[in-house]
């Protein structure tokens, strides 16, 4: 049996921890064979989690984050194995913060002469239909930094100018009299033909700096989002590579896999290249361990809900499968890269409440995170979300992390007061507020994947997650009609188990732009055959064979003179599933319209070896009363039933109104529902008639 035993000091927390998870579970032969271990990693902006599977045992942890270097929470969670092999795969906030924050390298943008101000004109959509003061998003580099060099490209790949790359000498020694750390070059078509950007790009990388060129990172046409996506990954560039060097020494012999915006790992060294594939890392684990447990539990439809300490990500699973967009947005800016659908809102555990100037209690988007914390951790006055749980007796001081996190009640108490008595509020009506104020924000979250997808949340399974997802999720399934609530186990750490159940992946794109045509199909064959060598030998070099990967090749399709297209499957019906999905998404098809191929795509998956979870005994009877307490919530105070989610097994039934206290979650089963334990260990609460 593996055991983890910790003693860690990270900031002003010290946390003395021993884990164990007490299923046990039969291997298939495949996993017999294997003996490294492997490690999931989520850090997040309050908890660092773990999830440890070695054999057949999952075990689990919990420590603070380390904001100002994410890397010490990670090797403090790994002291006792770093001197063994494994292999850890890690989704990161650090490329997503550093953007937040403005905290990337200083970068410059080499253009075809007379585009300088792409980045600063950008497109003329706006973000506020009706908003009469609109304020374009801030560019993410100043117009002094934005260099336009003598070249020309024709959207037919004919090279009309060459570049000089002589006369780009004296362009490099005025970028190091601007400090800068690195270059992104972005040419007018070069996605029909990249021969000036990589003459450019070989200059700028033989003078020393950090380099990347459009064809490499986007090779698709939209010369403003190319210009965005390829400036973004060069601003990146060094912070990752930074971040990825620190990590790497203190990780010792572990093998090192990073989570990606669209639910794949990469290696460390494509990371570095590529990072701005990592913008949505973190939240991707969860949506993967979610798709698992759609197939597990047969529920296909399900709405996701991540509920952290600093935020709320919100995703759909449909028909058991993940939706990815090539539309994400990230302040405004758009993020042309297939990334998960998820939505996600400032409202968290540690989303702190205050009053504004007009009077009225607001909640988020900023978040007391791992340092100072909400109030009850002892080292700060702001009232959060996790303070008026704690004053409405929602949770349990003495079992948050199994009793080993210290909590201050009083001092929840008394940040909610002081804004009670700022409101003329009684003190428990005021935490509720806090709380309803959080679910509003995840509510519009929730409506904005699923309503505005033409989807219906009543036909939908809630399946919250994090450590505060089973708080909230009655509140929700009530706002929005669901009926159904299913919490997995490992809720707590789910984000870093998904980590374990992600592939390998690689997305190569190519731009095609043809009408409908007889020799289209011909010709998309051979592109197809070009992407597809290019993807098995990237599979090849990370050591994935035949036998563990396979290929996925999509086009983008859309009627002529549309301005945005929709991704299908390649396949010889390929036009008639381009119609089905148009009328799906928009009620209409344009059956005799003539179509476009806009680009074409091959990803390449190399496949991880499965992960068994736990199956325990089922135990007859009824499950042990903890404890009984009053408590707050909804609206009223009752007397709540405590169960300790650990001496719960499937057969187990509890009637609400009850809490389910785990280690690092708690569960609200409210009094219009039930919950039952389901044989994979999950808790699946239903509405009573």
């Amino acid at each position: 049996m593996f055991m983890l035993g910790i003693r860690e000091t990270l900031g002003p927390v010290s946390i003395d921890l021993e884990r164990r998870f007490p299923y046990n579970f039969p291997l298939t032969g495949a996993q017999k064979k294997t003996t490294m271990m492997r490690i999931g990693v989520d850090t997040g902006g309050t908890f660092t989690d773990f999830v440890f599977s070695e054999g057949d045992r999952i075990t689990t942890l919990k420590v603070p984050s380390t904001p100002a270097d994410p890397s010490r929470a990670i090797s403090g969670g790994l002291t006792e194995v770093l001197e063994r092999p494994f292999r850890m795969v890690h989704g990161t906030t650090v490329a997503t913060n550093a953007f937040l924050q403005r905290r990337m390298a200083r970068c410059a943008i080499v253009c075809t002469r007379g585009f300088e101000h792409l980045l600063h004109i950008g497109r003329q959509n706006r973000i506020g239909l009706f908003d009469l003061e609109v304020r374009k998003p801030d560019a993410i580099v100043p117009l002094a930094l934005c260099h336009g060099v003598d070249e020309r490209t024709f959207h037919t790949g004919e090279v009309s100018v060459p570049i000089d790359t002589e006369g780009l000498g004296s362009l490099c020694g005025r970028l190091r009299k601007q400090n800068v750390e690195s270059v992104a070059v972005v040419f007018l078509h070069a996605y029909a033909n990249p021969r000036n950007e990589r003459s450019a790009a070989k200059v700028f990388r033989e003078a020393g700096f950090q380099v990347t060129a459009s064809h490499e990172i986007l090779p698709e046409y939209r010369e403003y989002e190319r210009a965005v996506v390829t400036t973004l990954n060069a601003a990146l560039q060094p912070v990752i590579a930074r971040y990825i060097d620190r990590l790497s020494r203190r990780l010792g012999q572990g093998r090192l896999l990073i989570m990606q915006s669209n639910g794949g790992v990469l290696s460390p060294k494509q990371v570095m290249r590529e990072p701005v594939r990592t913008l949505m890392s973190g939240p991707a684990g969860g949506v993967i361990a979610a798709r698992r447990f759609s197939r597990l539990c047969k529920e296909k439809n399900l709405i996701t809900l991540d509920m952290g300490g600093t935020s709320t990500d919100v995703s759909i699973i449909r028909d058991g499968r993940l939706l990815l967009t090539r539309e994400g947005v990230l302040e405004h800016l758009p993020l042309r890269l297939p990334v998960i659908d998820i939505a996600t809102v400032g409202a968290g555990g540690g989303s702190i409440a205050r009053i504004d100037r007009g009077g009225v209690l607001q909640v988020g988007p900023r978040s007391a995170g791992a340092d100072p914390g909400p109030a009850c951790y002892g080292r700060s006055a702001m009232a959060t979300v996790t303070d008026a749980f704690v004053v409405n007796g929602v949770i349990d001081p003495g079992q948050l992390l199994a009793g080993t996190l210290k909590i201050f009640p009083g001092r929840s108490t008394r940040a909610v007061q002081a804004l009670a008595d700022r409101l003329g509020r009684p003190l428990h009506e005021t935490a509720e507020g806090i709380i309803l104020i959080s679910v509003s924000a995840m509510e519009r979250a929730i409506r904005s994947v699923t309503l505005e997808r033409g989807e219906d949340p009543r036909f939908y399974t809630l399946f919250p997650f994090g450590g505060a997802g089973g708080l909230v999720a009655t509140l929700l399934a009530d706002r929005l009609g669901v009926r159904r609530i299913v919490v997995p186990p490992f809720q707590g750490v789910f984000s870093a188990l998904g980590m374990l159940m992600a592939d390998f992946q690689r997305d190569l794109s190519c731009s095609v732009l043809k009408a409908n045509s007889p020799g289209l199909a011909r010709e998309l064959d051979g592109i197809f055959a070009g992407l597809s060598t290019r993807a098995t030998t990237l599979l090849s070099r990370e050591g994935y064979g035949p036998d563990r990967s396979h290929l996925k090749m999509e086009v983008d399709i859309r009627y002529r003179g549309q301005s945005y297209e929709l991704t299908v499957p390649y396949t010889r019906n390929v036009l008639a599933d381009f119609h089905r999905s148009h009328r799906q998404l928009y009620s209409y098809q344009l059956a005799d319209e003539e179509c476009e191929v806009v680009n074409a795509r091959v990803s390449a998956i190399g496949l991880t070896p499965d992960i068994r979870l736990p199956r325990p005994r089922k135990k007859p009877g009824v499950p042990p009363v903890h404890a009984r307490r009053p408590v707050y919530f909804n609206g009223r105070r009752r007397s709540f039933d405590l169960y300790m989610r650990r001496t719960l097994a499937p057969g187990h039934e509890i009637q609400g109104p009850a809490v389910v206290i785990a280690e690092d979650a708690t569960v609200v089963v409210d009094d219009h529902y039930r919950a039952v334990v389901d044989p994979h260990a999950a808790l699946v609460l239903t509405r009573k008639e």
